[in-house]
Formats: structure tokens, sequence, C-alpha cells
């Protein structure tokens, strides 16, 4: 799926609806009316497949605060980035609320300012995101938080013809920041690198798609573009339904989107699981490169013979009589060239060491029988009073000869962790990243056969070693 599929189908989904309402009461503007259903049917979508496992937000929040923390201001960045859960689940809930909101039309003038200052963050987000590749500078980032600003201000304005005076003052300024930039090249200290970027993926969509950096930009802004038209043309967002009812819905629709983030997060795994690791797959398959990129390395040559610089692949630099031709090479010029993306593995930072540091990932996922992993992404934070029941697990398991043991983040203390909570199990090490990835849950157990997931637990709800035994072990 591509975001032009998903543009596809709210735009469907808007046009349904937008119909449903011409039928039943005609609204004014039909146009203002289709982009009411379809900035609020876009948010319900992009809201839900985040709220299903808000914690991949957090943790994709955490990243953004600390690219942030490199452009100054570490100590404040840092401590911000303590609240990233509390940040994502506020962020999820909001953005489930007011889509329904707009639709319904609960309260227009509020909810379309609270959608476009949603939507600026998102923007600002995107575009760190995609403009660091760039090499940009602290005063961009400072002139652009100021446009961002000053389009946020349009929303507040009550009169029509000050929020349009609003807008085109922030779109001169855009303008003059773009002007700048592309004539002077004061805010870009380079061209386009993709391994500059500080972000690699802006999360928009969770783990349900992943889309490039620019793609989620050049996203956001057709996003603003709608919003700003409801923004000045919210006296044509209608509403539907009485107006008490509208405020039982907003009241139902904020409890419901908070409590259901609330549950992915701290009661359960993710009720859709978008992960490489979801039950069923098989990891081994998944950490296969399909097919190889085929890429072309590019540099400035000076050639001596004609006096100018030239573009050479690495084929001609191989050529016979082309390394003598070419007096010398601007290395800080090269170019990588992707020819074809191939079909890169899923899984590809998945790194399971011993206590020697050698790596066994394929040996433990070779394991023909079942096979349980413990995951622990952070030992100093972990609920330890659930290993008391992953010890009796543990005992069972070794009794019929099944492989159980632990991946955790070695933080220096696994000796004395497993002293206090006598694990006599073993206990390997892996990075925090694919960790955080594998489970949401800090233990969680995972269920192995021959390297396919058969099941995942949260600590909250581990299974007993008897259930999994009657379940899973004693069937042939």
């Amino acid at each position: 799926m591509t975001v032009y599929t998903i543009f596809g189908i709210v735009a469907l989904g808007a046009f349904i609806l937008a119909l449903i309402r011409f039928i039943v009461n005609r609204p004014p503007n039909i146009l203002i009316t289709f982009l009411q259903d379809f900035v609020g049917v876009f948010f319900i979508f992009s809201g839900f497949v985040k709220a299903v496992d808000p914690l991949g937000t957090s943790y994709k929040m955490h990243e953004y605060f600390e690219a942030f923390s490199v452009e100054g201001l570490r100590p404040m960045w840092e401590y911000i980035a303590t609240f990233s859960t509390f940040f994502a689940i506020v962020m999820i809930a909001a953005e489930l609320f007011v889509g329904l909101m707009l639709i319904i039309g609960w309260k227009p003038r509020f909810t379309v300012g609270i959608i476009w200052l949603l939507t600026l963050f998102f923007t600002f987000l995107t575009g760190f995101t995609y403009l660091s590749g760039y090499g940009i500078t602290k005063p961009f980032i400072l002139i652009s938080g100021a446009a961002i600003l000053l389009f946020a201000a349009v929303a507040f304005p009550e009169k029509q013809s000050r929020r349009i005076n609003i807008t085109f003052f922030a779109f001169g300024m855009a303008v003059i920041l773009f002007l700048i930039t592309k004539l002077t090249g004061h805010f870009f200290t380079s061209e386009f690198t993709e391994s500059k970027m500080q972000v690699t993926d802006c999360g928009c969509f969770g783990d349900f798609i992943k889309l490039k950096p620019w793609e989620t930009f050049y996203k956001d802004i057709i996003l603003d573009l709608m919003i700003l038209m409801l923004v000045l043309n919210v006296k044509f967002v209608r509403p539907v339904f009485g107006n008490m009812f509208r405020s039982g819905v907003a009241g139902f629709g904020a409890l419901a989107s908070l409590l259901f983030c609330l549950y992915n997060v701290y009661s359960n795994e993710p009720v859709i699981d978008f992960r490489p690791y979801k039950i069923g797959n098989d990891i081994n398959d998944l950490r296969i490169e399909k097919k190889p990129e085929v890429r072309q390395i590019e540099w400035e040559c000076h050639n001596k013979i004609t006096g100018k610089w030239e573009t050479l692949s690495y084929d001609d630099v191989t050529k016979k009589g082309m390394q003598v031709q070419c007096e010398k090479f601007d290395t800080n010029c090269r170019k990588d060239i992707i020819l074809d993306p191939g079909i890169p593995a899923k899984i590809t930072n998945l790194r399971i060491e011993d206590g020697d540091g050698n790596d066994i990932t394929d040996t433990l996922l070779a394991d023909p029988g079942y096979s349980c992993m413990v995951v622990v992404y952070n030992l100093n934070i972990t609920h330890a009073e659930a290993f008391k029941q992953l010890n009796a697990i543990a005992a069972g398991m070794d009794k019929l000869g099944l492989k159980f043991y632990v991946v955790a983040v070695n933080n220096g203390k696994v000796d004395e962790f497993r002293h206090q909570y006598q694990t006599a199990y073993t206990f390997y090490n892996a990075d925090e990243t694919p960790l955080k990835t594998i489970i949401r849950s800090n233990p969680g157990l995972v269920l192995f056969k021959h390297g396919v997931v058969i099941n995942k637990w949260h600590y909250r709800h581990l299974p007993t070693f008897g259930e999994l035994n009657q379940e899973y072990f004693s069937k042939k």
C-alpha cells in the first residue's frame, strides 16, 4: 500500500459521506463538505493505525527529541523525552477525537482550529525529517518555526477577512524563506543526502505503512492546503444530528479514544500487530534479502585531456584508459544512485549475542522444537515480579528439554538481576531497538517454533506452564 492508495480510500469514504449529506440536507458548499469528511476520515484512519500501538509512536517521538537535542538545548529535550509515552497517547487520542468531531460537525470552529494546529505540528516534524537531508541550519529551523506559528494564528480571528489577511502574510513569509534558500543557499549546507536525515521515518501511520520522508512531507503539505480551506470557510462546516446527541458523541469519543490508547500501552499487546514480528511470521524468512539493490556510484573527475570536470560512473572509471585521463577525483562529490531498490529483508537489525559477543541469532531461530524467548529491553524498569511466573514456565520447559532464555540489553547488572530473582536460565544480549519492536512489553514472552512466532504475551497476561503444555507442548 502507498500513500496514494490511502488518499484514494479516504477520498472514496469522504465522497460517500458527502453524498449522503447532500441527499439528506443539501449543504450550502459541497466542496467544503467533501473536505470536512475527507479530513475527518483521514484523521480517524491515521489515528487508529497509531492507537493500536501507541508505544511505537512513543519510541518515534523519543527519536525526534533526540534529534532536536543535537540542534541545541540538550538537557531540555532529554527531559521532555521522558514524557514521550504521555505525549504519544494524548496526540493519538486527540487525532481520533477531532477526526470524529469534524465529521459530525461538533463545535466546527474549535474542531477545525485544533486539526489545523495538529497538522502544522505534523508538518514541522515531517519537514524536519526530510529537509535535514539537506543539512539544514539553525536559522532555517527558527525561521521555519516562526512561519509555522504565523500560519497557526490563522485559526484564531473570528472575522474571515482577518484570517485571509494573516494567510496571505504567512504565505508571503514562506515564499521569502524559499527564495532566500534557493538564491543564497544559506539555509541548506549541501545537496540532499538520505543518510544525513536524523529521523528516517516520521511514523505518521505507525507500523502500518512506512513512507519515505519526502512522501510524508508532501502529504502534509496537501493536507495543510485542504485544512486551510476549512479554516477560511468554517461557516460552511455543517453539523449533523442534534446538539445534545453531538455532545454525547463528543464525550464518548474522547473517553473511548483515550481508553483504547491506554489499553494498548499498559494492559496488553497491540490489538492489531503491523510489525514484522507478528504472530505467524517466519523470522528466518524475513531476515533474508529477496532481491539485492542495484546501485551506481558516480564521481566528479577532472579530465586532463579536455580540462573539464566530468561526471563518471564507477564503470566508466574502471574502463581501460579512463584512469589515465582522470587527473584527480573530487571524492566529496560522490553520488550513490539507486537504479533498483531491490527487495530488502524486512528484519535487518536483529542480532542476539552470547556472553562472548558471538552472534547466535541463526542458532536460536533454527531450533526445530518449541522455545520461549523472554524480551527485556530495559532491566532497570522491567516488571520484575513477572519473573516469578516466568521461572515456573522455565522449570517446566526444562523438564521437557525445551529451550527457555532471556534476551536483554546488557546494562552491566545482569548477574545481579539473575541472582536477585533466581533465574536459572541463560541471558543473551541484543540491541534495544529490535527488542522494543518484537514485543511491546517489558518483559514480554514470545513462543517460537523453528523461527516462526507462535504466540506472544504481555507480562500482565502470562500463561502458566500447564496452559502452554496443554495448548502446544503436549500436542504432536
